[in-house]
């Protein structure tokens, strides 16, 4: 499973969602301000593992790719320390295969499902990871039927003030890739990749060199997992990548990957390969969104494709730049800004080397509320977690949409305690939705067939 986010953020703010949560607000500034959001890359007890991770590199091999070695700890790195205990909790079992409804409820404030931001299962057993509240360090929970879910006992497995900024199954065993975390929020190299079995022990398998993938900005490293394997990367100009088939081994690209000129702001998988998205800068031009695709996570085009931006009975805006992407099965759609005014653009592509713009943001359509710049802004979040991709409007006149490819999309019938229009941090589960206002937390449960 890939990690859910939204155009809006989602009920915490760590690592990929930051920049959703940034979107929402560059939206009406400055093209300075816009094109300042491609940031360099700097988003309970557990058992111990058995060592901490080293920053120890192997010689460039014949592919210009330098191999990660094995960690090794350094003797001042953290093993322990006092973490609280997480409870365990209930959730939802996992949505049928075609969603037909979405059954809402309004969870407690101490629910610890409001808190959960992705889940994966493999070999029938299942791994949750959540924020808790005044902690820097990530909960885990396990499961045996993705229902019953108990935290992690004991001394956490990944040591403290470790955030994990992703998880993922590949080969039948979990891979969890984490960064450090200091009382401000910042994630802070190393970038460490870990595996389980079974979920309960975890053991370190590469820290990544700390120069090329660390950020005096302290943002999240991207993160993007599929069939053809793992890739690492910084954010912003010159970004760095680091690639995996099986999320032990990991190699770091040259400087060049990317190339010259291509300002990355996120990255996913699909079932074919890997989409970077982001802007084009060369000059003094403004920039212009853009996106790469790659098959394998290593090999790159030297020139990205550029979005479309000019619109029927418009000009071209001054400025673009494409920021988050939601991915389906069959397509995506990829959300950004652009014009003087920062408008919100939207571009749907059903292979990551095709795009198509999306002028009045379908299927929400444009918000209808009164005010300057409203009409340049949708009319609710988009959600994804690789496979489906779900667009919500709440309130007074709820919507709820799925679709596979960004295109043809099936309305979901709507019950319950339905979240407020305010409600736009969205995080996509197996079971649900869920959707948070900043304070109050919705979960959507998904029926159908």
């Amino acid at each position: 499973m890939t990690e859910g986010g939204s155009f809006y953020g989602t009920p915490t703010a760590r690592g990929r969602r930051d920049r959703r949560a940034v979107l929402a607000m560059v939206l009406v500034v400055t093209v300075g301000i816009a094109v300042a959001i491609a940031k360099p890359w700097g988003d309970s007890s557990r058992r111990v593992a058995s060592t901490d991770p080293g920053l120890a590199v192997a010689s460039p091999s014949p592919a210009s790719a330098t191999t990660v070695a094995s960690p090794r700890p350094p003797a001042a790195f953290p093993t322990s320390a006092a973490h609280p205990l997480p409870v365990a909790f209930t959730a939802p079992p996992p949505g049928p295969a075609a969603w037909t409804a979405l059954v809402w409820r309004r969870l407690a404030p101490d629910d610890p499902l409001s808190v959960v931001r992705m889940e994966a299962t493999t070999g029938g057993r299942s791994v949750a990871i959540g924020d808790i509240a005044g902690s820097t360090s990530t909960t885990v929970w396990t499961s045996a039927d993705a229902t019953h879910w108990q935290p992690l006992q004991s001394a956490t497995p990944f040591w403290p003030n470790l955030t994990l900024i992703h998880l993922t199954t590949i080969r039948g065993r979990f891979v969890a890739v984490s960064e450090m975390n200091d009382y401000l929020m910042r994630h802070l190299p190393p970038v460490v990749a870990w595996t389980s079995t079974d979920g309960e022990s975890w053991s370190p398998e590469d820290a990544l060199p700390a120069d090329p993938l660390s950020s005096p900005s302290g943002s999240a490293a991207l993160v993007a997992a599929g069939p053809k394997g793992l890739v690492i990367a910084t954010s912003g100009l010159a970004a760095r990548l680091a690639t995996s088939s099986d999320g032990s081994r990991w190699a770091l690209l040259p400087r060049n990957a990317f190339p010259a000129g291509f300002i990355l702001d996120d990255l996913e998988a699909t079932p074919d390969g890997f989409v970077a998205i982001g802007g084009w800068l060369t000059g003094t031009s403004p920039g212009r969104a853009a996106a790469l695709w790659s098959a394998d996570g290593r090999h790159w085009p030297k020139a990205p494709t550029f979005l479309p931006t000019v619109v029927s009975g418009s000009a071209a805006p001054a400025f673009s730049d494409a920021v988050t992407l939601t991915v389906g099965d069959d397509g995506m759609i990829a959300s950004g800004i652009g014009g003087s005014t920062g408008a919100a653009l939207w571009w749907r592509s059903p292979d990551g080397r095709h795009w198509q713009a999306l002028p009045a943001f379908p299927p929400p359509g444009a918000t209808t509320c009164r005010g300057a710049g409203c009409d340049v802004l949708p009319n609710g979040p988009l959600v994804g977690d690789g496979h489906r991709i779900i667009a919500w409007r709440g309130g007074a006149d709820p919507t709820a949409l799925v679709s596979t490819d960004g295109q043809g999309w099936t309305a979901l019938r709507i019950s319950g305690d339905v979240p407020d229009a305010r409600a736009t941090q969205a995080t996509l589960l197996p079971g649900g939705v869920l959707i948070s206002d900043g304070t109050t937390t919705w979960f959507g449960q998904a029926e159908g067939r």
